[in-house]
């Protein structure tokens, strides 16, 4: 069992400090203010493991937590009224350490003394609910004992100590539950993206002249009236579009929105032959009762996204608002139905297929990379905002991050030094989720901290560059070196902060630029006196999209700027065949080790 990742942790903090912390029992020690502020977030995990276990508010989850000294072992005590359970939590907040069998022990003996009801050993914060314990432990059917933890797992010797407890006879309570519930930094993991993930969208829909295909995957598909895809859009927002490839990407900069609605101000009844229709998937659908007026037959739907359609829907729901006195109950469309999970491999395939028929760019399908989602849902707890998917962007401040930005600075940060040319001359390359290359970017491990400072780092960057080329003069060489070699500049000054990116907490913007100017400053006269000797029979623009041009420019420049002149290319047979195996060239192979290298600011 793995630790409480970093980021977690970090984003876990935040969430005790600011949602459980303000509503817990006073501390009944003394501590330094040190102490006391890491005791409080070990006490505020207990109400948080209680508030996602029982669906409780942090209120009340907070006025259950004990924990102080002289607990006895015992963190939390609750009692769920409508599962007739009482609740005992002994937890640790601990990132690298397991539950081991001192804390097993000194929880078993709390247990012991608390169904004995021997208040009088327990200290303030339990003696002041004694008449509510009694009555829980008086009116409770079942009692649970809870052990989460954010470290590797539970020591053999904790286990030994607690199955103890739960086998012994002597005890004569045979409501105590057989096994230890046990709250895993899984189990963390999932409730917190949990948190920033989109609701599942349940509805009924009414089909007309529906017909049903069984299989590979159960479909129904007929007509329905737009009016009541508008409602649920209304209703459901963003959320009924989850594994769409593109949000609504406004009226204005699509044609075929304008003429959607067009269609439905001046022909709202031709609507149904001028549109390709809507495709949606569910979990499941469920045919229910026919109106018998217009042959209508009602589905229960749980789970409903609509993958293809996105720009019918949001269009036609933006011209019920622009024309209030406007019906367009004559407006129909058909909508496919599939009874399939949309984040399974069929679901997908079907998001893919059904799109491809569109104007569409390869990046567009990186929504439908399961990464970007979760890099949305961690992003979303440090306060930013990260846009994976085309849309009609409202927010376009500091703490909104795009696509293209990501691919962009994690490209620069890349060890290799091709990516800073394909960034000039194929950036179609790294955007395809299909390619080699932006595997290489968006990976398992990539945490939402690192590609929030990642961003915040490049924006720095670009802007002092974009700054240096206006001030360079006109029409002079070192201008277009820093408009066409920015890339490449911008990528060496990336390495140097690698330290500071890869962090678990966000960094703060407004330290960045102080950061890298002066480094910055010595960087781009450098790269401006290499090009004098490089550039003496080729522009900026060819000579940076040029692989063979580009990738000893960098390895020079980053030599001079790491100080690192004596760096040499390892020629060794033995590292010529694992080149050779890696389809490496040798001056890729010592471009990665100097970026590597590269000192941290």
């Amino acid at each position: 069992m793995a630790a409480l990742e970093s980021q977690y942790m970090t984003i876990l903090k935040k969430v005790l400090a600011d949602r459980f912390v303000p509503f817990l029992p006073p501390l009944l020690g003394n501590a330094n203010p040190t102490d006391q502020a890491a005791k409080q977030l070990s006490r505020a995990f207990s109400a948080f493991v209680l508030h996602k276990l029982l669906d409780i508010t942090p209120q009340v989850a907070a006025a259950s937590v004990v924990d102080d000294f002289n607990d006895k072992g015992i963190d939390a005590i609750h009692y769920h009224a409508p599962s007739e359970t009482l609740y005992l939590l002994q937890t640790k907040l601990k990132e690298s350490e397991q539950f081991k069998q001192d804390e097993a022990n000194a929880f078993c003996e709390g247990v012991r003394l608390l169904l004995n009801q021997d208040f009088a050993v327990f200290n303030a914060n339990v003696q002041a609910r004694q008449a509510e314990i009694e009555g829980a432990l008086d009116a409770c059917s079942h009692i649970q004992l809870v052990v989460p933890y954010t470290g590797d797992g539970v020591s053999t010797s904790a286990t030994d100590a607690l199955d103890v407890l739960l086998n012994d006879d002597d005890l004569d309570e045979e409501r105590l539950a057989k096994t230890v519930r046990y709250y895993t930094a899984d189990d963390i993991t999932r409730d917190l993206l949990g948190e920033q993930a989109y609701r599942p969208v349940h509805a009924e829909i009414s089909l007309h002249k529906h017909q049903k295909v069984e299989s590979p995957k159960a479909t129904y598909y007929g007509i329905v009236r737009l009016a009541d895809l508008v409602a649920l859009h209304k209703k459901e927002g963003k959320a009924l579009y989850e594994r769409n490839i593109r949000y609504f990407l406004g009226s204005s900069k699509s044609d075929i929105n304008k003429a959607i609605k067009a269609t439905l101000h001046d022909r709202p009844e031709d609507f149904f032959y001028l549109n390709n229709g809507v495709t949606a998937v569910c979990d499941q659908v469920d045919p229910k009762g026919k109106n018998p007026t217009n042959g209508a037959r009602k589905f229960k739907v749980r789970g409903l996204s609509i993958i293809n359609g996105a720009q019918t829907v949001a269009s036609a729901s933006e011209f019920v608002d622009q024309h209030p006195g406007t019906s367009i109950d004559g407006a129909k469309v058909m909508l496919t139905l599939i009874k399939a999970a949309a984040e399974g491999e069929f679901g997908k395939r079907v998001t893919k297929a059904r799109n491809h028929q569109n104007p569409v760019q390869s990046a567009n399908f990186a929504s439908l990379d399961d990464n970007q989602e979760r890099l949305r849902q961690e992003i979303a707890h440090l306060g930013f905002e990260y846009h994976y998917r085309p849309e009609a962007m409202t927010n376009v401040g500091v703490q909104a991050i795009t696509l293209d930005e990501a691919l962009r600075a994690l490209a620069l940060l890349q060890n290799d030094p091709r990516y800073p040319v394909w960034l000039k001359s194929d950036p179609a390359r790294l955007a395809d989720p299909d390619s080699a290359e932006y595997q290489a970017l968006f990976t398992p491990q990539l945490t939402g901290a690192a590609l929030i400072n990642a961003v915040l780092c490049y924006r720095a960057i670009r802007i002092l560059m974009l700054a240096n080329e206006q001030m360079a003069p006109a029409r002079s060489q070192e201008r277009l070196v820093y408009r066409h070699g920015g890339q490449a500049i911008t990528a060496v000054m990336m390495k140097r902060l690698r330290r500071r990116i890869n962090g678990a907490n966000a960094v703060d913007a407004n330290t960045i630029p102080h950061l890298v100017s002066q480094p910055l400053d010595q960087l781009r006269q450098e790269a401006a006196e290499l090009a004098k000797d490089r550039l003496k029979f080729e522009g900026p623009l060819a000579y940076f999209r040029n692989l063979e041009r580009t990738v000893p420019f960098l390895i020079d420049l980053m030599k001079n700027h790491f100080g690192l002149v004596n760096f040499q290319t390892e020629t060794n047979p033995e590292k010529l065949h694992k080149l050779a195996a890696e389809k490496k060239t040798l001056a890729q192979d010592l471009a990665e080790r100097l970026s590597v290298a590269a000192p941290q600011i």
